[in-house]
């Protein structure tokens, strides 16, 4: 027993400082478990972030131009060929932007109303047949342009990859047309008139990818912007979607072969039967 005047606690005191105690570190404990389970919390959400990002960059990598091809067509080729006008002796490519892949449409073919001959070409970069309509008729199309006597919408599809043992040569001519006509349009005729003159022949793997870009540099645009898209096949999905929409079209459709095929040429919306001249059949429809 405690001596009169002691400071010393008695047992109701103790246990009173023992339930304090308890009543403090049961408090404390809680507050522990309140923070563990906002971390854990926080932790999970930043997991989750994370993961979402992963999923985001590998679909993003997935469909870009080393997964198949931009979601934009080329640029200067909203009517999915490239227009040429001319005047004083000039030819000047029709600038446009880039349209989406979905919006790739085959232009109109209507009759002129300005007395101006308007010819349109559906064109495989790899055909003997395009190659043999250039040959013949390519310098005369280009007076008639020059002279402001006629426009020319070249049109590249890709329908002969079947002739070339598994290379994918057409589709991949088409594309490098595409990066053209997207990255130094002035020079577009020039890079086709060399694709035909060294046009390898149907039955072979076509050109290498090295091989197409050695014919660009001839052509004058050997640029690293090309090249890549070249390598890249930027235009692959354009380049088949366009040429979907071109053999499906029933305006298209050679009646006499059952179906689609190149050279399909039009001036001011009549289709030249691909015999004869040419330039005397642009004359007598102008």
């Amino acid at each position: 027993m405690a001596a009169p005047g002691s400071s010393t606690p008695g047992k109701k005191d103790r246990r009173e400082e023992a339930r304090e105690k308890a009543r403090i570190e049961r408090e404390a404990e809680k507050k522990r478990q309140r923070r563990n389970k906002i971390f854990l919390q926080g932790g999970i959400g930043v997991a989750v972030i994370a993961i979402v990002v992963v999923i985001v960059l590998i679909v993003v990598g997935n469909t870009g131009a080393s997964g198949g091809g931009s979601s934009k067509g080329p640029k200067n080729m909203a009517s999915s060929g490239i227009l040429f006008t001319g005047e004083d002796g000039k030819i000047t490519p029709t600038l446009t932007p880039a349209a989406k892949v979905s919006d790739a449409v085959t232009p109109p073919t209507g009759a002129s109303t300005d007395g101006v001959a308007n010819i349109v070409t559906y064109v495989d970069w790899a055909c003997p047949a395009c190659q043999a309509f250039e040959k013949s008729f390519a310098g005369g199309i280009a007076d008639l342009v020059k002279s402001g006597k006629a426009t020319l919408d070249v049109q590249p599809v890709s329908i002969l990859d079947r002739s070339y043992a598994g290379s994918r040569y057409a589709s991949r001519a088409a594309n490098a047309a595409a990066c053209v006509a997207n990255f130094a349009p002035d020079k577009f005729l020039d890079a086709q008139n060399v694709f035909y003159d060294k046009q390898p022949q149907e039955g072979t793997t076509g050109l290498t990818n090295s091989q197409i870009k050695g014919l660009l540099k001839d052509a004058g645009v050997g640029t690293d912007a090309i090249n890549k898209c070249v390598d890249n096949e930027t235009f692959k999905k354009w380049v088949a979607n366009v040429t979907t929409k071109v053999t499906s079209n029933p305006d298209l459709i050679n009646a006499a072969q059952g179906g689609f095929s190149t050279p399909t040429v039009f001036v001011n919306g009549k289709r030249w039967d691909n015999s004869g001249d040419f330039l005397e059949f642009v004359t007598a429809n102008s």
